[in-house]
């Protein structure tokens, strides 16, 4: 099936590798061309679509999308193809090994043809919940009322800027300083971070600073300092997730005599896990407020009902994070449709999901990619210098002693990357919890770049910070 898929992807157009090394400086000029273009697409509407003002919700921060725009549909559709595709190998459904870089390569192209595919079938759906086949629909402009091809006309223009994010992304991966998933979404949450702590400020009802300028009363600056809340709970958020990210594993081998170690990151997999698991509780609760909206009082429905709001449980709190007042009064005073348990138990139990599904995520994705114990054992094992410290040289000590250290590590960072996301939703944190952890993980991994960049074009800077020029 895999193998099937690639080859479809002959018919597409490809990027072409750099024919030579590309300079710090060229990466840095292709990086921000392509974010220039990225925030063009966010920022321009759809024709056939009325504009509205949306703030970005969690499944816009994590695929880097905007509703109405060229990017409605973001980098979803790759992480998608990507998560299904995964899926279909880990459960044993498709034979297919990811053991070679040609294996490799065959995944990565039936993945950008399940994108397409996927585009197409979101854009209809979405021009379909927007626009309506009689072009009535609740975002219809003014111009194009009525007008039986707006919706074509709009799921046109989706599904060609979500091809274009593809390309896109293959080309910051092969000219730029990163992915271009990676870039998209550190520069959607670095967005999403800066336009909350602007509305936390300046909103003319409830921003800190518009509520002192206007000299009201005492009631009304309580409710303007409340709102402070998430700017703390991002620094705090920022802070905890850096120094869990910097804690390393050992594993204490020999290597050529000497006694070494292989130190490997807490968070093995980086961010992985949570991606998948965010994406997979967000589908199943949309697909839970769609049964939430069935009518009747026949049986059918009811059980179509209660099902819906099982599935609406497992997905995060539906509430403006930016809105502090209404936020809390949300969680503390909602209670969950047809369930009827209180909101703030709705938190706790996504918390928790989160954190299982992500740890689930984590161990087929280790497994599937080749990341768990008997996979890095195996590469060890091509080396006959590496044993383990204090005995002799054995491929099944080796492999026993990898698996003791790697195993857990995936299930229990997997586990509290699902947690720390879930939490910092929880916490109202600014570009969400889970989008500072993926943030701070690919700015991370760009950080020796960034550095460099530093040293090189702004070498005062680099003084200040400590760098050696």
């Amino acid at each position: 099936m895999i193998e099937k898929l690639a080859e479809l992807y002959r018919y597409f157009p490809t990027i072409p590798s750099p024919k030579y090394a590309l300079s710090l400086k060229e990466k840095i000029l292709w990086s921000v061309a392509i974010l220039v273009v990225y925030f063009l697409m966010m920022h321009t509407v759809v024709i056939g679509v009325k504009h509205t003002n949306t703030q970005m919700d969690l499944l816009s921060i994590i695929v880097a999308s905007r509703a109405g725009t060229l990017l409605t549909l973001g980098i979803g559709p790759i992480i998608i193809a990507s998560l299904l595709l995964q899926l279909l190998i880990g459960g044993g459904v498709v034979n297919f090994k990811l053991d070679s870089p040609e294996k490799r390569k065959i995944f990565a192209e039936a993945q950008v043809v399940v994108a397409v595919i996927l585009a197409l079938i979101q854009a209809y759906l979405y021009a379909y919940g927007a626009i309506g086949p009689t072009a009535t629909g609740p975002y219809v402009s003014e111009a194009f009322y009525g007008n039986p091809i707006t919706m074509h006309l709009v799921a046109l223009q989706i599904v060609l800027g979500a091809i274009f994010v593809i390309y896109l992304d293959q080309i910051s991966t092969k000219y730029g300083l990163t992915s271009g998933i990676s870039l998209f979404i550190a520069a959607g949450v670095s967005y999403a971070v800066v336009s909350g702590a602007l509305y936390i400020l300046f909103n003319e009802d409830v921003g800190i600073i518009s509520q002192f300028l206007k000299g009201v009363g005492i009631e009304a600056l309580q409710t303007a300092l409340v709102q402070i809340i998430p700017l703390i709970t991002t620094a705090i958020a920022i802070y905890v997730i850096t120094w869990i990210q910097s804690m390393k594993v050992s594993i204490p081998l020999t290597i050529m005599g000497q006694d070494r170690k292989i130190e490997l990151p807490f968070f093995y997999l980086t961010t992985i896990p949570v991606i998948f698991a965010s994406i997979f509780l967000l589908m199943l609760y949309q697909l839970g407020l769609s049964l939430l909206q069935i009518p009747g009082e026949d049986l059918l429905a009811q059980i179509a009902r209660f099902i819906g709001a099982i599935l609406y449980v497992l997905g995060p709190l539906p509430a403006n994070h930016y809105n502090i007042p209404s936020y809390l009064n949300t969680v503390f005073s909602g209670t969950v449709p047809v369930l009827g348990i209180p909101e703030w138990l709705h938190l706790i139990i996504h918390i928790i999901v989160l954190g299982i599904t992500s740890m689930i995520f984590g161990v087929l994705w280790a497994e599937t990619m080749g990341q768990d114990g008997k996979s890095l054992a195996k590469q060890l094992r091509q080396y006959p210098q590496v044993q383990v410290q204090g005995y002799r040289r054995d491929p099944r000590i080796l492999e026993k002693k990898i698996v003791e250290y790697v195993d857990p590590l995936i299930k229990l960072s997997s586990l509290v990357i699902g947690l720390l996301a879930g939490i910092g939703d929880a916490l109202a944190v600014l570009g969400t919890g889970t989008g500072i952890l993926l943030t701070i993980s690919i700015y991370e991994r760009m950080l020796p770049q960034i550095r460099e960049a530093i040293k090189i074009y702004a070498p005062q800077l680099a003084g200040l910070l400590g760098e050696k020029v």
